[in-house]
């Protein structure tokens, strides 16, 4: 069960690497981002790799920075199928009030997209009433603060059962866990029920740290070979849903990739920061004041990632590698203060 445990891989030279890459061709930002984060070369050929895309729901199709853009989740499709692995599979389960995942994937065209890029199986999760077999149930340190009278949090059984897992996570805001990133995706990996215990309780009003230590010890369950983060769209504010009055995008057409799941989350906030500091909000969210006036690694999702061995508690130990990014220096100042 290559997809279970907490991660957080290191170089050979015990660094962890942060890859930030613009390029015009996306598939050249995504091979060349991943290659600076350490690459794929983990996965041997015949291997079965799950791309954990962000399949939430399909709200304002062809509006950008909702999903996982089909565009980014084909580029990282053909570049996982260079290390000619035996099985390729594409998958997530869909928010809650979108409970038929097919659904979703078909009215994105991510189904489509998926296999025109080589794909081999397209992995529309059930629920665990309709499908009780393909989840598990774990117990991750943390567990029973949330999940005891549960006995514990549904996981999903294929995306474990794989050897190398793939994550793809958009970059947005978040107005009840302040930001959906690389950490965040996997709620979409754990069943319905499982969500409904975490989601709104304590953060509608402003208190988001439930939620945000919930996903942390969540995230004990999987273990990413790699994160590869589309910051092509960055939905800044009015996030997660994107589609209100609120909804505020900016266009970095960035990728980023790292093996470590909070030292990417917070170059991804240190970038939702930059863009916050210098685009107008007229109808700032629950996020927005927490998000400009706290630092990347003191906030609440990073801090509890920090706590349960999921990445570091400061930008110490991290390499920043930028190619091609204008605003480089900035995203440096704000990462590392």
């Amino acid at each position: 069960m290559a997809g279970a445990g907490s991660g957080g891989s290191v170089s050979n030279d015990g660094r962890i690497k942060v890859a930030t890459v613009r390029r015009p061709d996306l598939d050249e930002a995504v091979a060349l981002a991943v290659q600076l984060a350490g690459g794929l070369d983990e996965i041997e050929e015949g291997q079965s790799v799950f791309i954990k895309i962000n399949a939430v729901s399909d709200r304002m199709v062809g509006t950008p920075g909702i999903r996982t853009s089909n565009e980014m989740m084909a580029a990282v499709i053909r570049l996982v199928k260079t290390r000619n692995p035996g099985r390729i599979i594409v998958g997530d389960r869909s928010a809650r009030q979108y409970p038929n995942t097919m659904q979703v994937f078909q009215n994105a065209g991510i189904t489509a997209a998926a296999m025109a890029a080589g794909a081999d199986e397209i992995y529309a999760a059930q629920s665990p009433t309709a499908a009780p077999g393909e989840w598990m149930m774990m117990q991750p340190p943390g567990y029973d603060m949330t999940w005891n009278s549960a006995g514990g949090i549904l996981a999903m059984k294929k995306l474990l059962d794989v050897d190398h897992l793939v994550n793809v996570p958009t970059c947005k805001n978040h107005r009840f866990a302040l930001h959906s990133l690389s950490m965040k995706n996997f709620i979409g990996a754990i069943g319905d029920s499982s969500r409904d215990v975490l989601h709104y309780n304590e953060s509608i009003g402003g208190n988001f740290e439930a939620i945000c230590r919930d996903i942390a010890v969540l995230n004990q369950m999987f273990s990413p070979l790699i994160n590869i983060l589309d910051a092509t769209t960055a939905l800044i504010n009015g996030g997660p849903q994107g589609d209100g009055s609120d909804a505020v995008r900016a266009m970095p057409g960035l990728v980023m990739a790292s093996k470590n799941r909070v030292a990417i989350d917070a170059m991804a906030i240190s970038l939702i920061k930059l863009e916050l500091g210098r685009t107008n909000v007229p109808q700032p969210d629950a996020s927005h004041s927490v998000l400009m006036s706290t630092k990347p690694f003191a906030l609440p999702q990073l801090l509890h990632g920090s706590m349960r061995g999921i990445g570091p508690a400061s930008a110490t130990d991290i390499d920043l590698l930028f190619d091609d990014v204008p605003d480089a220096a900035a995203l440096e100042m704000i990462y590392r203060s």
